[in-house]
């Protein structure tokens, strides 16, 4: 639970027992009341085998012991927008407001500018790539920074630039402090689900592919349902295959079976049951799927 706010207190309490009783409200109020902390995220394309992400959190821990770090990921395929749009889109929301989100990708291209900005309640620190619009496209940005810390070009920017900015912060520092308000940024459109004239036809496209080989669209329930009215359909896939029912989770076919659903993101999600990895039995490797491909959906 909060402290009062009548303490002025944006804080985080819990009730302590001793001797197992509630101690007196100024013993609570006085031993209990935790300062919150604000998260550190990281996300990368530098995968799991190479020193950069130790690096990075190495840095962090030197500066503070006491910041929570979580990984995102950091296995984004190089310069593979829309998966890291996907990843970050579909994860940022469930952390607490004023988190820091340090986003290492594609960090060397671009413009060369490096980015802070403030979004839906979260700091994003990024590479200006065309990354930053892609987060959340339906919520405003409401304030762009171009970071200046008089710092010597770096080849690790995210360690040498970022993560000043990002403890900067974490601390309490204003965005603003970081640089100069930056409204040039670079900006990109990913492909959007499209509906044809005759309302027939939902034309949409892989955004994302999983560890178990599962394909995600970019085909929302939203927009099945709207264009449904109860009509069958018929998902068409490589290979002569087609998928003409929708299952609610992996356990209503046979093991080896393809199916479709609407996914914990509530969009149409590609998958074979019991599938292990993208290389052995997922239905990406099975249907040669990749990410940009396109998936229609036919009704009747």
């Amino acid at each position: 639970m909060f402290c009062p706010r009548w303490l002025g207190l944006n804080y985080y309490t819990f009730e302590l027992q001793i001797n197992n009783k509630i101690g007196t409200l100024k013993e609570v109020f006085s031993n209990i009341c935790k300062p919150f902390m604000p998260l550190i995220t990281l996300t990368s394309d530098y995968g799991i085998s190479d020193p950069y992400v130790a690096a990075l959190k190495g840095r962090i821990y030197a500066e503070s012991q006491t910041v929570p770090v979580v990984d995102i990921s950091h296995q984004l395929t190089f310069s593979n927008f829309i998966e890291a749009a996907y990843v970050l889109g579909n994860t940022y929301a469930h952390f607490p407001k004023k988190t820091v989100h340090v986003v290492a990708f594609n960090e060397l291209g671009g413009s060369g500018k490096l980015l802070a900005a403030e979004l839906d309640g979260h700091y994003f620190l990024l590479a200006d790539n065309g990354l930053l619009g892609l987060i959340n496209p339906e919520m405003k940005i409401n304030k762009v920074i171009e970071i200046d810390l008089k710092q010597a070009h770096s080849l690790f920017p995210s360690r040498d630039i970022l993560l000043p900015a990002a403890l900067h912060l974490l601390r309490g520092g204003n965005i603003d402090l970081l640089g100069l308000p930056f409204d040039k940024w670079l900006k990109r459109s990913l492909g959007v689900a499209k509906v044809n004239e005759d309302k027939n036809q939902i034309t949409g496209e892989i955004c994302y592919i999983d560890n178990n080989g599962n394909v995600v669209t970019n085909i929302s329930k939203k927009m099945f349902v709207a264009l449904a009215h109860g009509r069958k359909f018929e998902i068409k896939l490589p290979r002569n295959r087609q998928i003409t029912e929708l299952k609610l989770n992996y356990n209503q076919v046979p093991n080896g079976s393809v199916l479709a659903l609407f996914n914990s993101m509530e969009m149409l999600e590609l998958a074979v049951n019991g599938s292990e990895s993208k290389a052995v039995n997922g239905i990406s490797s099975l249907l040669g799927l990749s990410v940009k491909n396109q998936i229609d959906i036919h009704f009747k």
